[in-house]
């Protein structure tokens, strides 16, 4: 599923017109949608409603409260549009336009006038009274917001951000908001508000999505989301997509490896973690036994041999004790680390490793003499000394840092990294060639060439201490097992998000530690094959 920034939309839909698809057929093919996704919400609120109440009166279509406000754009075009498919299934919508509708031009003007034709009741903003418009909102069932398309710039002001400003205060709690491509006010390839914006429950997101919609805060106010098929070629939103992709259940039962019938241990890679210190030892705990629920072979920590026997707790686990000093490996442990590694299939470094003189001398031996996959995570990443080590690396490299560790690396705030998060990924990653997982609440996935995904699985009961470190098991397991590390990449990510969300259910929020996770992959990993 492609991902699209507003300009590259535009185009996608100039390019459909000028190979002969009028303008008029993409219009009426988002209004279709959108007409019918506001029929379906209708009829589940209504049969909802009836069967908790245990109603069992009829939908009567014409005493639904539908009112549609439209703007002057394109926007307002499906607006209009899908009023006269609703009217023309027996409901009875009513159209509030935002402007004159001497200001309609074209298409728009067209659309307006069919609405005309079909009876549906129409007015302008600036003809009601606000005890007029009041008591409009207050009677409304569904609200769609036809306002604002994604091309508008700056803060949102003069009827439509009246307009929105209302319906958010006054809609009642029965009352559905549905988004015609994007909730008004929002930035749709930022996602940031643009000074106020439409609170969605739905929105009905024509061909693609667009990167504002999976950004924060915009994601949080597109509720939601429907995608719509107008006509558009899927060649036509790749090649405009500058290759990014949103991960999805289809695209991760492809990525899943193939199992081997006859396979054995060591056919399902050999993965180690060199990790954990005094005071964090729970880390390698959690990435090894993520990467057992994984698929692994052969799993291995690599430790200090001062936690050495935090191991135990994990039978199926093989161990290698590291001369350490005050719990940290010191920088005698190198030469035993780099023997070790030469027969491995991923050597992942990082989680809860500490963070000293000698761990930053460890670091640096790794990306200056081996070539296995590597995985570098939460004190990797912090012991990363000079980020030209990184191209210089000969094998293949994942970095999954966090908004503040890459905030670090780059020499940036982590409110910086937020703003910009995939073009921040996207050049980071094909300017050291090595594939990133930039985690988040939308997690980016870039790879050497440029490529990204992008990953809305999870929820925030996942920000727990710990939920990294399983990330990082899931990701060495895949790539262990013969995975390109891009593509073990977000596949992990989706999987770990997947888990979030079946462990939420299970146990809330606020009772979900990273330990559940682990208890829900195998859950997970059943519905991908």
């Amino acid at each position: 599923m492609y991902v699209l920034r507003p300009k590259s939309m535009a185009k996608s839909d100039q390019e459909t017109i000028d190979a002969g698809f009028p303008e008029i057929l993409l219009m009426e093919a988002a209004a279709r949608g959108t007409a019918e996704l506001a029929d379906k919400i209708i009829k589940h609120n209504f049969f909802y409603q009836a069967n908790y109440y245990k109603n069992s009166a009829e939908l009567d279509k014409e005493d639904i409260n539908i009112l549609i406000f439209v703007g002057k754009g394109n926007n307002g075009g499906d607006g209009l549009a899908a009023a006269r498919f609703l009217a023309n299934w027996g409901y009875k919508p009513e159209i509030i336009l935002s402007s004159s509708e001497s200001e309609l031009r074209d298409i728009n003007q067209k659309n307006y006038e069919l609405a005309l034709y079909n009876k549906i009741k129409c007015s302008s903003y600036d003809n009601l009274t606000k005890k007029e418009l009041e008591a409009k909102l207050k009677k409304a069932e569904l609200i769609i917001d036809a306002l604002l398309g994604t091309g508008i710039k700056g803060e949102v002001r003069g009827n439509a951000g009246e307009i929105i400003a209302l319906i958010n205060d006054l809609k009642q709690k029965k009352a559905v908001v549905l988004a015609v491509d994007i909730p008004s006010g929002i930035n749709g390839l930022n996602g940031s508000v643009l000074g106020r914006a439409i609170k969605a429950d739905h929105t009905a997101v024509m061909a693609a999505y667009k990167r504002g919609l999976l950004l924060f805060p915009g994601a949080d106010y597109a509720g939601k989301v429907k995608i719509i098929d107008i006509g558009i070629k899927e060649s036509v939103l790749a090649k405009n997509s500058e290759g990014v992709q949103l991960m999805t259940q289809n695209k991760a039962k492809k990525f899943l490896p193939q199992r081997k019938r006859d396979g054995h241990k060591g056919t399902f890679g050999r993965a180690a973690f060199l990790a954990g210190s005094r005071g964090m030892d729970g880390a390698p705990l959690l990435s090894a036994d993520a990467a057992l629920r994984s698929g692994s072979g052969l799993v291995y920590l690599l430790l200090a041999e001062e936690i050495e026997r935090a191991a135990f707790e994990l039978r199926e686990v093989l161990t290698k004790s590291l001369p350490s000093k005050n719990g940290i490996i010191s920088e005698k442990a190198v030469e035993s680390i780099l023997d070790f590694a030469q027969k491995l299939d991923v050597l992942a470094v990082g989680p809860g490793l500490g963070l000293n003189k000698a761990s930053k001398k460890v670091i640096k031996e790794i990306l200056e003499n081996l070539a296995v996959p590597l995985v570098m995570d939460a004190d990797a990443l912090n012991s990363i000394s000079d980020l030209e080590l990184l191209k210089k690396y000969q094998g293949e490299i994942l970095l999954t840092p966090h908004p503040g560790e890459m905030a670090r690396l780059i020499d940036l705030s982590p409110a910086q990294i937020n703003q910009n998060k995939i073009e921040i990924a996207q050049e980071f990653a094909v300017k050291y060639q090595l594939n990133l997982i930039l985690k988040g609440a939308l997690t980016v996935i870039a790879a050497a060439d440029g490529r990204i995904y992008l990953n809305n699985t999870g929820t925030n009961g996942m920000a727990t201490a710990g939920s990294g470190d399983v990330l990082t098991g899931i990701v060495s397991a895949l790539i262990g097992q013969g995975m390109a590390p891009f593509e073990a990449a977000a596949l992990a990510v989706y999987v770990h998000g997947r888990a979030g969300e079946k462990a939420s259910l299970a146990k809330s929020d606020f009772g979900l530690k990273s330990g559940d996770l682990i208890e829900y992959l195998t859950e997970v990993w059943k519905t991908l094959t």
